[in-house]
């Protein structure tokens, strides 16, 4: 009978491989649906983990293998990795538990002679781990500081770099710490709820939920919601019914800022799982609900690349009872599309983007970069940005958005679409909550969240007028 380690290692050695680590975790424990809770949680946590803190695992181990994590084998890397992990962040675990499991593994897979080299490796770093120190920054040195804070915080040394150049040394700390911090589920109450409705609805999930179930408000937004310790989300009471669905406050607030009209066309062209789509269709059919037979209807043109991704959104749209307002195509959004020319009052641009602000919900995200593919993505958004400017009527606005903190894909790009579009910023203090109007930028049109600061991912918004 396979045991919880060996299940997360093989999920480890796939995400060695590329494979994305919160879709694969996901997939994996479908498949292990009839483990107890408490494995399944075990599980995620170990490989979840073991991604997370690669590089620092990798550092701790070199500094007791004859061979270096580079040259061995790829199911002994990823078993003394898993191991490390346990023998530091995992409490719970006895040492003598995870050296002899993973001891067990090796021979398991095929590996008896390497038994001896793993049970070696791991008994030094157990007897030695507090007395193993990382290295320390200097604050003349910035090669010292990317090393430091790359080993500390488990970060690739090109994003440290990047980070540090737009950000300085303490607030780059303060964000690989925030990426390291577990993230809450965070939910949207569908704003055709009251606010008892919504109060009555996050006590039935309590209820129906285990002992460690937690559900608060989100200082931000009344219908924001974030949820802890649970697992399979979608047999919480209202999911069903089309009550609230998955989606982060930073990305709630493009519709906030929006300034959606009772009438108004949105089109949305990267749509994709269509959060900010159906948002704004909520936020359109509360409206529609005092309108005149005679009045323009709102609607909302939901796009995205592949009917993989389209179906996702049209499920979305029928659990939320939503089909009369949202319209679901497929469509290359770098193919230009005559009959949309003029006809959005909002358009929204949530372009694809490197991620950077979403690692500490897929860790894989940091280690799939490179300075190539960040400035291939900016290429990218400007492509699209270039075929799909004139969808906004006169006076209509675009909503720029991404879910990274990389300047050349979001201020910067602000600056492009500006300079070289017909558009204007708009100041969008007053749209934004409360919490966030000291934010100096928002008079120059657009909102940089870092991840850390707000209870919120990385995540980046924009508005700008068509003129």
């Amino acid at each position: 009978m396979i045991s919880e380690r060996e299940i997360a290692l093989d999920i480890i050695m796939e995400t060695d491989k590329g494979d994305a680590s919160h879709s694969l975790i996901r997939d994996v424990l479908g498949k292990y649906d009839y483990l107890e809770p408490r494995q399944k949680a075990f599980i995620k946590k170990l490989a979840q983990g073991s991604l997370e803190r690669r590089i620092t695992l990798d550092y701790i181990t070199d500094s007791f293998a004859s061979v270096k994590t580079a040259k061995q084998k790829p199911l002994i890397r990823s078993l003394l990795r898993m191991s490390v992990y346990q023998i530091f962040y995992m409490d719970q675990v006895p040492d003598s538990a995870a050296i002899n499991e993973a001891v067990n593994l090796a021979g398991k897979r095929g590996f008896k002679n390497l038994k001896g080299f793993v049970n070696g490796v791991l008994r030094n770093i157990s007897r030695q781990k507090d007395k193993i120190t990382f290295p320390a920054p200097s604050k003349k040195d910035k090669k010292s500081q990317i090393t430091s804070l790359s080993v500390t915080y488990s970060m690739p040394e090109f994003i440290c770099d990047l980070f540090l150049k737009n950000y300085g040394y303490d607030k780059t700390e303060d964000i690989l710490k925030a990426f390291l911090n577990p993230r809450p589920v965070t939910i949207r109450m569908d704003e055709r709820l009251s606010k008892e409705e919504m109060k009555r609805l996050a006590d039935s999930m309590i209820e129906e939920s285990g002992d460690n179930f937690a559900i608060k408000q989100h200082e931000l937004l009344p219908y924001a919601y974030e949820l802890t310790h649970t697992d399979n989300i979608q047999y919480l009471p209202g999911y069903e019914e089309g009550n609230w669905m998955v989606q982060d406050v930073s990305s709630m607030l493009v519709s906030e800022v929006a300034g959606l009209k009772k009438g108004d066309v949105v089109i949305d062209v990267c749509s994709a799982p269509g959060g900010k789509a159906l948002h704004a269709a909520v936020k359109l059919a509360a409206l529609e609900k005092n309108a005149e037979p005679c009045d323009e209807k709102s609607h909302v043109y939901s796009r995205d690349l592949t009917g993989f991704k389209t179906r996702i959104i049209e499920e979305n749209v029928d659990r939320m009872a939503l089909s009369d307002i949202v319209t679901v195509e497929v469509h290359d959004a770098l193919e230009h599309d005559e009959a949309f020319e003029n006809k959005a009052d909002v358009l929204y641009c949530d372009l694809p983007c490197s991620g950077l602000g979403i690692i500490g919900r897929k860790a894989d995200i940091k280690y799939g970069a490179s300075q190539k593919s960040l400035k291939s993505l900016s290429c990218l958004q400007q492509k699209i940005l270039e075929n799909v400017w004139n969808y906004v009527k006169q006076g209509g606005i675009m909503m720029y958005s991404t879910c990274t903190i990389n300047p050349y894909e979001n201020e910067k790009m602000v600056d492009y679409i500006c300079e070289n579009l017909p558009f204007e910023r708009v100041d969008i203090t007053m749209s934004v909550p409360s919490a966030l109007r000291n934010e100096e930028s928002l008079s120059k049109g657009y909102l940089q969240l870092l991840p850390g600061v707000y209870d919120t991912d990385g995540f980046f918004l924009a508005k700008l007028r068509r003129v």
